[in-house]
C-alpha cells in the first residue's frame, strides 16, 4: 500500500514538473512572439487624429502616451507619433485621415466621434484605435463589443448620466428642470441626448433641449435655453458644445443659473460641478489595446470596451459667483477642486 502511495505521489509529481515547465515554455513563446511582432515592424509609425483642440483632448492623448511608456515601448526607439488637428473644422477631417493613410501611417489613434466615423470610411486597411468617443458602437464601429469592424478596436466613454442626476438629487433637490444645448449633426450628442433622456425618466427629472448647429449659434441658442424656465444646465458633452462652451457660461452667468457638465475642460471653463469621465485614464487603456496590436494581436479579435470611471470636479468660485454654499459632503467626494475654497463659506 504503501509502495502504491509513493507511486502514485511520483507520478503527480512528475506530471507537475512537466505541465511546469511546459506553462513556462509558452510563456516564453508568447515573450518571443511579442518582441518578434514588434521587431518585424522596426519603427511603428502612429497617427493620432484629433478633430479639436481641447483640454479634455489633451488628457486622453497624455493617457495615450502614458500607456505606451507603461507597456515597456520607447518613443523613437519602437513608435514614432504624428499628431494631426483638425482644429474644429469638420471638412478638414477626412483630409487628415487620407494624410495618415497615404503618408503610410501602421496604425490610427482617433480622438472624438468624427475622427473615428472618417477613420472607419476612409482607413479600412490600417488599424484603428478609438478613444475620447462616447459610443463607438453608435459612431459605425460594429453591432456590438466582439462584432465590429475587423480593423477595429477601441474605448468608449458613456456620459455620467446616472452619477450627475444622483448627485442632483441628492445634494441640490430643488433642481426639478434641467436644460442643455445639443448638436443634431453630430452623432455622440444625439446619442448623448438619448441616454440622457432615458436617465432623467428614471430620476423624474424634466430636460429641455436646445439645438445648435454651428459655433454662431451657440449665444443666441444658449440665451433661449436660460429662458426656458431651467432650474439648471446640465451640458451634455459634444465636440461643438466643448469649443463653444464659453457662450453658455457666459449666458448662463447673466441669468445666474448653475450650470452642471460632464467635461473637465468645462470644469475650468466655468461650469460649478462637473462629472466626468477620466479622459486621461481612459487614454490609458486604449494605448494597451494598441500595444496588443503592435504585438501581433489581430484588431478583429480584441473587443471594444466601454470605459466607466469618473471624477467629480467642483469650482467653487463659479459657486461664489452664484452665492451659492457646496455642500460639504459634495466637497469631500471630488477629486478636483478649482478656484478658492474660502469662497464655498
Amino acid at each position: 500500500m504503501l509502495s502504491s502511495l509513493r507511486r502514485l505521489a511520483l507520478g503527480v509529481a512528475v506530471i507537475a514538473a512537466a505541465s511546469l515547465i511546459l506553462l513556462l515554455s509558452d510563456l516564453q513563446h508568447r515573450e518571443r512572439a511579442a518582441r518578434n511582432a514588434l521587431a518585424k515592424k522596426h519603427l511603428w509609425k502612429i497617427c493620432f487624429v484629433q478633430y479639436n483642440d481641447v483640454i479634455d483632448v489633451k488628457d486622453a492623448e497624455s493617457g495615450v502616451h502614458e500607456g505606451l511608456r507603461e507597456s515597456g515601448l520607447v518613443d523613437g526607439r519602437d513608435f514614432e507619433v504624428k499628431i494631426l488637428n483638425a482644429q474644429g473644422d469638420m471638412a478638414t477631417v477626412s483630409a487628415l485621415i487620407d494624410t495618415a493613410v497615404t503618408g503610410g501611417a501602421d496604425l490610427l489613434i482617433t480622438f472624438s466621434t468624427p475622427t473615428l466615423q472618417a477613420a472607419l470610411r476612409r482607413a479600412q486597411n490600417v488599424p484603428v484605435v478609438y478613444n475620447y468617443v462616447s459610443s463607438g458602437l453608435k459612431a459605425g464601429a460594429g453591432k456590438s463589443n466582439t462584432d465590429h469592424a475587423p480593423n477595429v478596436t477601441g474605448v468608449s466613454l458613456l456620459p455620467a448620466n446616472d452619477e450627475a442626476l444622483s448627485l442632483l438629487k441628492t445634494y441640490f433637490p430643488g433642481i426639478r428642470r434641467i436644460g442643455t444645448l445639443y448638436c443634431p449633426a453630430e452623432t455622440n450628442m444625439v446619442n448623448a441626448k438619448i441616454t440622457l433622456d432615458e436617465a432623467a425618466k428614471r430620476a423624474g427629472i424634466e430636460v429641455v433641449y436646445v439645438p445648435a448647429e454651428t459655433a454662431t449659434d451657440v449665444p443666441d441658442a444658449a440665451a433661449a435655453l436660460m429662458s426656458r424656465d431651467i432650474d439648471a444646465v446640465l451640458q451634455i458633452p459634444g465636440n461643438l458644445t466643448a469649443s463653444a462652451f464659453g457662450s453658455i457660461s457666459e449666458a448662463a452667468r447673466r441669468t445666474h443659473m448653475p450650470v452642471f457638465a460632464f467635461q473637465k475642460s468645462q470644469a475650468i471653463g466655468g461650469a460649478m460641478v462637473v462629472v466626468a469621465r477620466d479622459y486621461k485614464d481612459s487614454g490609458r487603456h486604449a494605448a494597451h489595446l494598441a500595444v496588443r496590436i503592435m504585438r501581433g494581436e489581430n484588431p478583429k479579435n480584441i473587443p471594444l470596451e466601454d470605459f466607466g470611471k469618473t471624477s467629480l470636479i467642483v469650482n467653487f468660485d463659479a459657486a461664489r459667483a452664484l452665492n451659492m454654499t457646496l455642500p460639504p459632503a459634495l466637497v469631500r467626494s471630488a477629486k478636483t477642486t478649482i478656484g478658492d475654497p474660502n469662497g464655498n463659506r
